[in-house]
């Protein structure tokens, strides 16, 4: 604090070294002022005390008084305004150094510098103007400075007695409760339990819905998907009777907190988080979120794989974007930071399936990003050359520990199962772990699993610029997945995205709508979306699209057309599945890579996939009482790969409830009712048979 007071006293002097001469001239008092009425109804200013006269104001402007402080009273003569006119050059020089423009709604840059009472900004800058005034109390301009205190002490004699009275025991009143909110405080504060420090700018009681509000106007750090800046916030203490523990308020200063070390050293890492957060992001995510925007939209809770990329969101929704203003200020901090690190900001990584990857190193971890444009059609035909251009646009920020600090507790993000925008908690982003061998347990035949793995991996890694006559055409990877229910279609997509290390955005024809203006614009939507997060994308019962036409359903065929058109310009990878195709459109047929058919298990396969489901509870420390020999009996039970999970599931649940391990009984009674129900569901659609 000595260091900063220091530094203002030199600023200070050099300023009143500069000061236009004549104030030596003044006379070293405070002007008393009364502004009543008088008995013609005319506002006259008069000394203090003093009846006012039928004449005109006996109070000279322009007099030499070092300050004037007068109080204007009603025609019923109530007081209802006081002002100070700082009239000394001296220490206008000094508040201009000291306060400047950081308090809200006065300037003290002003040739003429008039306070509206209640004080408070002379109030929270009285150290430092004693300061100043102790360093050269025996010039002109300490003598100045020692009657504005000493003004000003008078003026805050009660306030101070009870805010040092009140302070000992660590409370406030709501009357007195402006006092701790100074412009620049760090104050702390927390939402659905995450902790957030806000920086002080600004502080009024305001009436919101009836209510008294002690209202703190905060700047935080946020993001807009193109650089960090400083964003605002106002922070809400309602009013309340008495006394109250400063730490019981909704806001408080941070220096109050009984952790403040901790608490800073668990945002500042937080801070690190959300910067490595700038760009595209695949994370896990087990939570709650909110679906609207600020902090007051709705709660939707998250389990699951999630997209972190701001940038992408501002594109679709513009007006949830944060409004940022820039870190330019900070400058010289961030300067000086950037010097010291030996190594630049990006460095190039280079392309991933068409896609420019950059490095980014903020903190001594290493974040892969990409830093890519959307297409303007959804294509992503020119999304190489777009992610050139990128290269050379600016980086984002570094940012100093108290910007880190600063930073927001929510980022937005897109929720892959919901298929919702969503702000989503930093705290609660976690790095996924991808399932890599997932794909080798798929109980599929060898040259099936093979052929699959052959072809993504080749579309994955491949640098060919091999392309359709037409620039853009026939550049994706399309699958079809035909079988039975249960077989393991939707399994065989999900370990693509797994061992690939790919997002999975699942859909079916019913998202996509029956309209075909509204299909069209829900499908383009998508595939960009998949372009720019290099994901995986499930369609998954696309019977409506695979299907051949029909010269008499007009709709589906012109859902069929916009959706084979926009398939050929997809350059990602697609699995289409389905269980009842009965004939492919021909036009689909000429499309498809590959097309696999999935028979139903035969009893090895059972085998493989009961294995599968056991061994993975096994993993997850769960012990079993399942023998080998169970096997031969589990495998031997007509199931599909779905009944088989859900068998294995609710039998898990069961043997949980009993308090027993896993064992082949606990099975056979789920699976008893397994063959119940199938019987029923048989016997129930035999009249329906019979009828048609």
């Amino acid at each position: 604090m000595s260091k900063m007071f220091k530094s203002i006293n030199r600023a200070v002097k050099k300023l009143t070294e500069e000061a236009p001469q004549g104030n030596d001239q003044m006379v070293i008092k405070v002007k008393r002022l009364d502004s009543r009425f008088n008995r013609r109804g005319h506002q006259v200013v008069v000394d203090s005390g003093t009846v006012p006269t039928i004449e005109a104001d006996n109070y000279d402007p322009n007099g030499a008084y070092v300050l004037v402080h007068c109080k204007y009273f009603n025609q019923l003569g109530l007081l209802h305004r006081q002002t100070l006119d700082i009239k000394s050059l001296m220490v206008k020089k000094v508040l201009k150094e000291v306060i400047g423009d950081s308090y809200p709604g006065i300037s003290f840059n002003t040739a003429n510098i008039v306070l509206e009472y209640p004080l408070r900004c002379l109030w929270h800058y009285r150290d430092e103007i004693r300061f100043v005034a102790k360093e050269d109390k025996k010039s002109e301009k300490g003598r100045h400075l020692k009657l504005l205190l000493d003004f000003l002490d008078a003026e805050f004699a009660k306030l101070d007695a009870d805010y040092n009275n009140y302070m000992e025991q660590g409370l406030t009143s709501f009357d007195i409760m402006w006092t701790l909110f100074k412009p620049g405080e760090l104050i702390y504060t927390s939402f659905d339990g995450h902790a957030r420090v806000f920086e002080t700018k600004g502080y009024k009681e305001q009436s919101i819905s009836s209510t008294i509000y002690g209202v703190i106007d905060g700047t935080y750090i946020d993001y807009n998907g193109e650089e960090f800046g400083y964003a605002q916030r106002y922070v809400l203490n309602p009013e309340f009777d008495g006394t109250r523990k400063i730490t019981d308020l909704d806001a408080f200063p941070l220096k109050f907190h009984s952790r403040e070390k901790e608490v800073r050293h668990d945002l500042i890492s937080r801070g690190r988080k959300f910067e490595s957060l700038a760009g595209i992001h695949c994370m896990d995510y087990n939570g709650p979120t909110i679906s609207g925007s600020g902090h007051w939209g709705s709660k939707l809770f998250v389990n699951g794989r999630v997209m972190v990329d701001v940038k992408t969101h501002v594109h679709y929704h513009p007006e949830k974007a944060v409004a940022v203003s820039s870190l330019q200020g900070d400058k010289d901090k961030i300067k000086e930071l950037t010097d010291n690190q030996n190594k630049p900001r990006y460095t190039t990584a280079g392309y991933h399936n068409g896609v420019y990857y950059e490095e980014v190193a903020s903190q001594g971890a290493n974040n892969v990003t990409m830093n890519v444009t959307l297409p303007t059609d959804g294509s992503g035909q020119d999304l190489k050359n777009k992610a050139k251009q990128n290269q050379k646009s600016k980086a984002v920020n570094v940012l100093t520990e108290e910007h880190l600090l600063l930073c927001s507790s929510l980022i937005y993000g897109f929720a892959l199962n919901e298929k919702q925008w969503v702000q989503l908690f930093v705290d609660l982003l976690q790095p996924v772990r991808w399932n890599t061998v997932s794909f080798d347990q798929l109980v599929l035949p060898k040259s099936q699993k093979q052929l699959v793995k052959a072809l993504v991996e080749s579309h994955q890694t491949s640098t060919s610029n091999f392309d359709d006559f037409i620039a853009g055409k026939g550049k994706g990877l399309i699958c079809c997945l035909h079988g039975s229910p249960g077989c393991g279609k939707t399994m065989t997509a999900e370990s693509v995205a797994e061992f690939t290390k790919s997002p999975l955005y699942t859909i079916s024809a019913g998202d996509l709508g029956a309209d075909p203006a509204e299909m069209e614009k829900a499908l383009s939507k998508i595939l960009r979306l998949c372009t720019i997060w290099n994901a995986v994308l499930l369609l998954d019962e696309a019977d409506v699209f695979l299907e051949e036409r029909s010269l008499h359903d007009l709709g589906r065929n012109a859902l069929v057309s916009i959706f084979l058109r926009m398939l050929e310009y997809y350059s990602g990878i697609l699995f289409l599945t389905t269980n009842r195709v009965k004939t492919f459109d021909e036009a689909f047929q000429s499309r498809i890579h590959v097309a696999l058919r999935y028979r139903d298990l035969d009893k090895s396969a059972r085998e493989q996939v009961w294995r599968n489901f056991i061994e993975k509870i096994e993993s997850s420390g769960t012990t079993t009482a399942i023998k080998e020999a169970d096997y031969d009996f589990l495998g031997s039970v007509l199931l599909n790969g779905r009944q088989i999970k859900n068998a294995a599931r609710t039998a898990l649940s069961l043997a949980d409830n009993m308090g027993e391990k896993l064992s082949l009984e606990s099975v056979k009674s789920v699976l008893g009712i397994v063959e119940a129900f199938e019987r029923d569901f048989k016997e129930m659609k035999k009249p329906e048979d019979v009828h048609s």
